[in-house]
């Protein structure tokens, strides 16, 4: 009887953890990342209730501070996106691009918001979430000029670039063929001239161009087709699975509820190509 009572025992006492394991794994009824469920720096995010996400602040439409110095943009829409699908604030640490990636593998930050293409190279020291934006190489110029569909359609014609940009200076330069290539310190000052006629074309970035015809350059438009296309994404440091997959849940739950198109529409007055 003893034995009996005993064997008992066992099977309840297995049953009842067994129950348990199955609770514990099961997802939260709201679709978000089950608190009691997770590891490593996403359960550290959660203790602390804030993600520390590292931008530069200063890359509209992306990321940029607004008359009451509020980062808004692209990025921070999408940052709100993730911190409410956490359950957690936000906290913005501001500073060089140059130190985000850097800072991101040595576990300064959670993650990094800042216009960051996800490129070969950088894949090799960290992992990126499903992508939140997608920008390509243009041309830019007034609605007047006729005959540029492309980048490629520079040759011959007075081009405008921001000195060393890996979206115009470097793109214009491998297609060749300008009449002349001026060269500025940052987009405004490019921007300036191709209103003034100075230029001809601007080759920069689809988004920077939307956001500036958005809200100034309402005589201008981008080229029909673009080139050299890069996706953007939320980068992190590599092997936190749980993180990363639970900022994927966020980011797939708010595009299949119109989010990427309209987050698009609101900094670019137009979709993203991808």
């Amino acid at each position: 009887m003893k034995k009996q009572t005993s064997l008992v025992l066992v099977l309840i006492l297995s049953l009842v953890l067994l129950i348990s394991a199955c609770s514990s794994s099961a997802p939260a009824a709201n679709g978000k990342t089950d608190v009691g469920n997770v590891k490593g720096l996403l359960a550290d995010i959660k203790k602390r209730g804030t993600i520390v996400i590292a931008t530069s602040g200063n890359n509209a439409p992306t990321i940029f501070p607004n008359e009451k110095n509020e980062l808004v943009g692209i990025d921070a829409d999408w940052a709100k996106i993730i911190a409410d699908h956490l359950g957690v604030k936000i906290e913005w640490k501001r500073m060089d691009f140059s130190g985000i990636i850097p800072g991101l593998m040595t576990g300064n930050f959670d993650i990094g918001l800042s216009g960051i293409g996800v490129t070969e190279e950088r894949l090799k020291t960290l992992d990126f979430s499903e992508h939140i934006a997608y920008d390509e190489v243009v041309a830019v110029y007034n609605k007047k000029t006729t005959g540029i569909n492309s980048p490629e359609d520079i040759k011959g014609r007075i081009t405008g670039v921001v000195t060393g940009s890996s979206n115009g200076d470097a793109p214009a330069r491998k297609i060749g063929g300008y009449k002349e290539l001026k060269t500025y310190p940052g987009q405004a000052e490019a921007f300036h001239d191709l209103q003034n006629g100075r230029i001809e074309v601007m080759v920069t970035g689809k988004m920077l161009a939307g956001h500036w015809i958005k809200t100034e350059g309402k005589d201008y438009m981008v080229s029909p087709k673009g080139m050299e296309g890069r996706k953007l994404a939320v980068a992190m440091k590599q092997g936190e699975t749980d993180l990363k997959n639970a900022i994927n849940e966020a980011i797939l739950a708010a595009k299949k509820q119109g989010k990427y198109e309209e987050i698009a529409q609101k900094w670019l007055g137009s979709t993203f190509s991808q």
